[in-house]
């Protein structure tokens, strides 16, 4: 461990030679280690299979060449959580300000079951917090997927596979969870407790030829969020900071029924559902200073929101043998709807610095505004073995459909209404994709290779009703995928990967309409918004199934990030998605995962690279700098049935450059303590989430020559006590893995 504390050190002191000589003795170290084990035949053999496992029971975290699988059922610190506050205990996964990434590499998409999920930002959390992580059976974080995966995601993909019991009978749990945030404040806007509520139930059923399952999620939750922007004109400081109050009630339901025709053909249906409000309220604080620290004048703006979004996902699906040879057909047919309404009220008052209100200070607006998703998807995929190789190919139809509007009123003393022609917007955007990939597998004694191609042809088109706007957009790519294994003996296995990604706007990025802040601040969609493309690069190496050595890079071309632009004569503030990024990143990670006694398990990782990016934007300065991150993930086991176990994790992410500027220092521990009693059907839980409060990421970067800082402070801290039951069988297993679609994370 010393060679990794040093490698801190050295990256603290600001020396770039830490590249050769770190990655040197981490190999070096490895396979000195390797002679020490060797030599010592009282350490037990552990085998490496395919994936790094410890002997006995199942861990927690297991790797592979091409994905790290997050097994749920025997996690600690998931017992009695969301999934969205699961996936953000996975070393190297972070959750923040809306989006979903992999520590020094990028954002990711998800997928439920195989099927991407077409929603982004906070609509992608709010639809996660309403899946219970004991109805899931793992998570996979595929950092390097094939050709045959969806090429969404230009870090790689997150895959949650939900739990059905395939054994005869019937199974089912239920789950109570009450969580308190901890906000650090005695009292925000006269309130004191901010918590969740959180029932959910689930059974499966399974007869002759049959099998069914569903699960029902209930939850009510009342939160704080929000966030901080500073900029730093010549001759004054603008300040603004955005606090949300926010009530959060979901209900959503999952169920799926197979049904088995012969021995070799299966067909289902499943469905995934739901229906959310959202409703809350703004406070937002712009005050103004001159340089000498002085008040110049404030604005306060005040909005409450009230959305109603409801969402439906059904599939059909068939898997068919085709021979005795494993040669096999999966047919899917994915239909995904989304439809969201938000209508509010917002209020600004520009007030001068002896507090009286500025003439015409006062604005005040209604807005009514509507979302409406279809996507349309047909897949095939064939698995096809043969003497030479193993092939696997497919091809896929998606057509998206979105409608969107969003209608601003003035709002008169007497609260009379009048459009607002200025503000209001129509947009209709279509996105039909076209794509084909084929992929070829083969072992070569020590050697393994699997190689493929996937080919899209995009036609897109945008039209905004208001503008007269019309925003076509027709191509074709090819995402080349390569991954080669080499094991020369039982203690090593050697893999390089490459594969293209490619990360598209969401719907609202592409959606011309103004989003205000404030009077004189807003969020402005872009129609000519492109996508991103990545290449990723990996050579690893991993010892006696416990040490992983990666060597990492990937390039981004063509990107894009929401940029915030004040001018120097002007007030007006605008936020708005734009093409203009290209990024290179180098680093090496190393992963330890073992088992120090039979009553502690241990997960360790450090990461540390430099990231360089290019702007195509003269008003937008170019930066690199270096980022390191540190994780540790441990469960301790406190009687020989592990019926009673803790968790301790923790996780520091050094500075780091963040696009378009450079980040600050920031952490998170988390504890937890799990007890399962009568014959392990009954599990009490009690966790504690971000306990120092210190995981908000603060981001300073210079646009237009004009410095400015944003910072997020949403409420990562609170503690949470939860209880289940399980009835019937409850052994578990896994449930088919549906194929759906690219599109519905794009929201």
């Amino acid at each position: 461990m010393n060679v990794y504390f040093h490698a801190i050190i050295v990256y603290m002191n600001k020396r770039i030679v830490v590249w050769p000589i770190l990655v040197s003795l981490l190999f070096v170290w490895q396979f000195t280690y390797a002679q020490e084990r060797s030599a010592d035949t009282s350490q037990p053999e552990l085998k490496q299979l395919q994936t790094i496992e410890i002997s006995g029971s199942k861990p927690v975290i297991q790797k592979s060449d091409d994905k790290t699988t997050y097994n749920l059922t025997n996690s600690v610190s998931a017992a009695g959580t969301n999934i969205l506050d699961a996936i953000g205990k996975i070393p190297g996964v972070r959750v923040n300000n809306g989006e979903i990434s992999l520590v020094g590499k990028g954002a990711v998409k998800v997928m439920i079951n195989n099927r991407l999920v077409q929603l982004s930002g906070n609509d992608l959390l709010r639809y996660l917090q309403s899946i219970a992580a004991n109805q899931v059976l793992k998570v996979e974080v595929i950092s390097n997927p094939s050709a045959r995966y969806e090429t969404e995601g230009n870090a790689g993909l997150v895959n949650i596979i939900l739990k059905h019991d395939k054994q005869q009978g019937y199974s089912g749990s239920w789950q109570l969870a009450s969580k308190l945030y901890a906000p650090g404040e005695p009292e925000v806007y006269g309130i004191q407790n901010f918590g969740e509520l959180a029932l959910n139930g689930n059974i499966n059923y399974n007869k002759g030829r049959w099998s069914a399952y569903g699960s029902l999620n209930l939850t009510k939750d009342r939160h704080l969020e929000g966030f901080g922007i500073d900029m730093d004109y010549p001759d004054k400081t603008w300040k603004q900071t955005d606090t949300g109050l926010y009530k959060f009630n979901n209900l959503s339901l999952v169920a799926g029924v197979d049904y088995k025709l012969s021995n070799t053909a299966t067909i289902g249906a499943s469905y995934i559902g739901g229906k959310n409000n959202y409703d809350g309220s703004d406070h937002v604080l712009n005050p103004v200073y001159d340089k000498k620290g002085d008040m110049m004048e404030v604005m306060r703006t005040y909005a409450d929101y009230y959305p109603i979004a409801n969402s439906h996902a059904f599939n059909l699906h068939a898997d068919i043998l085709l021979d005795t040879t494993g040669k096999k057909l999966l047919l899917d047919a994915d239909y995904f709807n989304y439809y969201r309404t938000d209508r509010s009220d917002f209020e600004s008052n520009r007030y001068k610095a002896d507090g009286s209100l500025f003439p015409d200070g006062r604005t005040r607006y209604y807005d009514d505004n509507v979302q409406h998703i279809d996507v349309y998807t047909l897949k095939a995929d064939a698995v096809l073995p043969s003497p030479i190789a193993k092939f696997n190919v497919g091809a896929k139809l998606s057509f998206i459909n979105t409608y969107s509007n969003a209608f601003y009123y003035d709002k008169a003393d007497d609260n009379s209404l009048t459009l607002n022609k200025r503000l209001s917007n129509e947009f209709d955007y279509k996105e039909n994709t076209q794509s084909v990939y084929g992929t070829a597998e083969k072992d070569f004694e020590k050697w393994k290779l699997m190689a493929g191609v996937r080919a899209e042809v995009t036609q897109t088109n945008g039209y905004s009703y208001t503008l007269q706007q019309k925003t076509p957009y027709n191509y074709l790519k090819i995402y080349p995928s390569l991954q080669i294994g080499f094991d020369p003996g039982e203690d090593h296995h050697f893999a390089l990967m490459v594969n293209k990604r490619v990360n598209r706007p969401t719907f609202w990025n592409l959606n011309p309409f103004k989003s205000l802040t404030t009077a004189e601040s807003y969020l402005e969609g872009n129609p000519y918004l492109q996508p991103a493309y990545t290449t990723n690069f990996e050579l690893s190496h991993v010892f006696r199934g416990h040490f992983t050595t990666a060597v990492f890079a990937n390039i981004t071309s063509n990107g894009f990030t929401n940029v915030t632009l004040g001018h120097i004569l002007s007030d007006t503030i605008i936020t708005t998605p734009l093409n203009f990024l290209g990024t290179f990143r180098i680093g090496v990670s190393e992963n330890i995962a073992w088992q120090p006694t039979d009553w502690w398990t241990s997960n360790q990782q450090v990461l540390i690279y430099h990231t360089s990016t290019r702007s195509s934007l003269a008003n937008i300065r170019e930066i690199a700098g270096y980022g390191a991150y540190l994780a540790t993930n441990n469960d301790i086991y406190f009687n020989k049935k592990k019926t009673f176990a803790g968790t301790a994790n923790f996780w520091y992410q050094f500075p780091e450059i963040n696009q378009l500027g450079k980040s600050n220092a920031y952490y998170k521990l988390d504890l937890g303590v799990k007890a399962s009693i009568l014959q392990k059907k009954v599990e009490v839980a009690l966790t504690a989430n971000d306990l120092l409060r210190s995981s908000a990421v603060k981001v300073s970067s210079v646009v237009n020559d004009i410095p400015q800082t944003f910072y997020g402070f949403q409420i990562n801290r609170f503690y949470q006590l939860s209880i289940s039951y399980k009835f019937g069988n409850t052994a578990e297993k896994l449930r088919r893995e549906a194929g759906n679609s690219e599109e519905r994370k794009r929201l």
